[in-house]
């Protein structure tokens, strides 16, 4: 049995056991590697293929969690050599919720998804037998990279050819293409320490890594996506970090994550576009606009470096999935995307109203919230519960992220982004009474 097929049945074992629940976020990659002494290959092969088989999913910038439907893919437990003399009844005792409610899971809304279209064109896709008789091309496949460019033009008004972008699966792997390219001083600036595994790959590349020093020569944003629930970059700011980079001769990656959210009425001009492609490189994902088990992510490279990649691109072998690409192609080619996203858009706006709207209407506790101008997560500040009892926290029925804890607050990250619209009500209801017992516990 190869290292990543062992490892895949390490996994799985821990599914149907119940050591991982569905919902629960899967080890790093890096954390993966460091306790199963294994490459970071063989870590991510399997990840890759406990995603392509339901297992798992990917929530870009976060991790991967376990499927909520891993319980209906019985079948690869005989081929992964589980022991098990009743695997429905083990995996459905593992599968046990744990919460009445979650609004702490990124994914996607059942009401707007686009599996059912999307399974018709991987379909599709597997007919061509010809292209998938051969390896992706190392670039990504051309008809993708033709539709990606015009899909940037229209949606973020970025004039670029097919040459000019590189398609993966994931953003660390284009993360190690373009530190091949980039020259000068190996410095780089992240916003927060959130960006963990961008911020390792770095440093494993030799760079010094800060958090926002904007005298690193290479800075990495997220101008539509600045904090945990949503501030979008002004123009002002957007104008100042321009001419900063271009005064000091820095280099900028844009990663556009959540762009398609952003639900305030002013516009949100690309930095790339800005920029006029100069010193800039722009990072886009398709997982959190399709689906997020489809991994496939692009960059488009600065201006200038095309030569400079064309020499190094047979070392970097494609990492997507051939036929997935050819899906997309056809699905961007189509127009799907555009009223994919125009649908989900329009709900998850309804959403965040009904979210905001419930909070105001049933904490019943001293407390403020932020609703930034993208995404779907909502900063919940809740006063009077002492940092030392936050433990109290994961009794509450509901589950949620803690975003933060200070000497009489804590901050929840709460999401509407899986949880329908018709559940956001009682589930805040619930909320709080999980909130009225901490108080409760801490009062005793």
């Amino acid at each position: 049995m190869k290292v990543y097929e062992k490892i895949y049945s390490y996994y799985i074992k821990q599914m149907a056991d119940g050591s991982l629940k569905p919902g629960d976020k899967m080890p790093s990659l890096r954390e993966s590697e460091r306790m199963l002494s294994a490459s970071r290959t063989s870590i991510e092969t399997a990840y890759l293929q406990l995603a392509a088989d339901g297992y798992i999913y990917s929530v870009e910038k976060v991790g991967y969690f376990v499927s909520e439907t891993v319980n209906r893919y019985e079948g690869v437990l005989e081929e992964t050599e589980v022991e098990t003399n009743n695997k429905e009844n083990n995996l459905g005792a593992a599968r046990q919720m744990e919460y009445e409610y979650d609004l702490a899971t990124l994914g996607e809304d059942r009401e707007v998804s686009c599996l059912q279209l999307w399974r018709r064109y991987m379909k599709s896709a597997l007919r061509q037998e010809d292209r998938l008789l051969s390896y992706s091309a190392n670039q990504g496949e051309y008809d993708l990279r033709v539709e990606i460019a015009a899909h940037v033009r229209k949606s973020r008004n970025i004039i670029c050819g097919p040459e000019d972008i590189v398609v993966g699966a994931g953003f660390q792997n284009l993360l190690q293409i373009l530190i091949a390219l980039i020259p000068g001083e190996r410095t780089i600036s992240f916003p927060t320490k959130d960006f963990s595994d961008g911020a390792m790959t770095f440093k494993n590349a030799g760079f010094q890594v800060s958090y926002r020093n904007k005298n690193c020569h290479v800075i990495y944003v997220t101008p539509s996506y600045m904090t945990k629930w949503g501030e979008v970059m002004t123009m002002k700011r957007r104008h100042e970090l321009i001419d900063h980079a271009k005064y000091d001769g820095h280099l900028i990656i844009e990663d556009d994550y959540q762009n398609e959210f952003v639900f305030s009425t002013k516009p949100t001009p690309s930095l790339y576009a800005m920029m006029g492609g100069e010193n800039i490189a722009f990072l886009g994902s398709f997982s959190r606009v399709l689906l997020p088990s489809v991994r496939i992510s692009y960059i488009i490279l600065p201006r200038g470096l095309r030569d400079k990649y064309e020499a190094i691109k047979e070392y970097y072998n494609q990492t997507a999935s051939k036929a997935e690409q050819i899906a997309l192609a056809q699905f961007l080619r189509d127009g799907h995307l555009g009223r994919h996203i125009k649908k989900m858009k329009r709900l998850y706006e309804e959403k965040r109203e009904i979210i905001r709207d419930a909070i105001e209407k049933n904490i019943t506790f001293e407390h403020k919230y932020i609703l930034g101008e993208s995404g779907m997560e909502i900063a919940l500040q809740i006063n009077g519960i002492d940092n030392e009892k936050n433990y109290a926290l994961k009794n509450i029925p509901v589950r949620v992220n803690l975003l933060d804890s200070a000497e009489n607050s804590v901050i929840l990250l709460i999401s509407c982004s899986k949880i329908p619209k018709e559940d956001i009500e009682n589930s805040i209801k619930k909320l709080n009474e999980g909130l009225q017992d901490v108080f409760s516990m801490i009062n005793y």
